[in-house]
């Protein structure tokens, strides 16, 4: 028997939003065009407990100057700038295409106003194919895009605007470039967000040694990649002890491994992004990681896995002496 990964990772919704496993591939990464389109050949999507459409804007967006990506062995370092066509074309072009498929589509969304967020969450109200919005506060690469993140009072109005504008479950995703996120989770929470995403990436740069100049053409960019890991399930395991609605953990996974990390450190599902562009069958090799793990373990499901490293034994903090 196959063992029982499902998880609901909006329960507080008045329908919830159960997945048939916590794997979910990450904003921006699904597909060539973050929409779904061109997937690699062999990679069997519809297995996965759910995917993330790219982030949509009110109006098309253009995206960065160019170069926009950099890579190095740790680490991607993008500035796309949320390149993408426009609220009304996604709904009129890309959600039809979503409407018979087996695995739950969620819809990014960011807005430069409040007022933005709600146009979106009810412009996407109603709409066959889409399953859930997740709220993108924390986008590094575009200005102004931390002003959200980075307020818990502007961070509780973008979500308390999107709560009251559709009857759909609402995901909010966070930025590490915080001093305490808990403080900015728990304004999510407190405005009526249904589920957590930790972290989008954190800010960085990079050089050209040969040109002496920064290798982006908007100079920094989003650290995403296995550097990130460490700071994003720190942050982790801090918010599941601050507030009691599932949280979703992003950054750094590439391996089963990785994943139950962040499930360990508190998170109900996960999502995979840079290692999508290196190796697409990843969601689907963790998947079957997970089914093993959980199998092995003997445990009714990943749901009894959640948090298990809050359980650990901690050694004492020293104490400050002198001699």
């Amino acid at each position: 028997m196959m063992p029982d990964l499902s998880v609901n990772i909006a329960p507080g919704h008045e329908t919830g939003l159960l997945l048939r496993n916590p794997v979910m591939i990450s904003c921006g990464t699904f597909g060539q065009d973050g929409y779904g389109s061109h997937m690699a050949a062999g990679v069997d999507f519809q297995r996965l407990g759910a995917v993330v459409a790219k982030t949509t804007t009110v109006l098309p967006r253009l995206g960065n100057a160019t170069p926009r990506i950099a890579h190095a062995k740790a680490w991607t370092m993008n500035s796309i700038g949320l390149q993408n066509p426009g609220i009304e074309i996604v709904l009129r072009e890309q959600a039809p295409l979503w409407v018979d498929w087996e695995v739950p589509v969620i819809l990014s969304i960011a807005g430069e106003r409040v007022d933005e967020f709600r146009q979106l969450a009810a412009a996407v109200e109603g709409t066959p194919g889409i399953a859930a919005i997740e709220i993108n506060v924390s986008c590094p690469n575009v200005e102004g895009g931390l002003d959200f993140a980075q307020s818990p009072d502007f961070t509780g109005e973008a979500v308390r605007a999107v709560v009251t504008s559709t009857r759909l479950p609402v995901i909010t995703k966070l930025s590490p470039n915080v001093t305490d996120i808990t403080v900015i989770a728990k304004a999510a929470v407190e405005a009526g967000t249904h589920a957590l995403t930790l972290t989008n990436t954190l800010i960085g740069m990079a050089l050209d040694h040969d040109e002496a100049r920064p290798v982006l053409g908007t100079v920094t960019g989003g650290i995403s990649g296995p550097a990130l890991k460490p700071i994003s399930l720190a942050m982790v395991y801090k918010t599941y002890r601050a507030v009691e609605v599932p949280i979703i953990g992003v950054g750094g996974i590439e391996t089963t491994n990785d994943a139950l990390d962040y499930i360990y450190a508190g998170a109900r599902a996960i999502q995979i992004g840079t290692a999508n562009f290196s190796s697409p069958r990843t969601p689907q090799e963790i998947l079957s990681g997970l089914e093993r793990h959980v199998t092995r373990s003997n445990v009714a499901s990943t749901t009894d896995l959640v948090g298990l490293a809050h359980n650990a034994v901690l050694p004492p903090a020293p104490t400050n002496s002198s001699h």
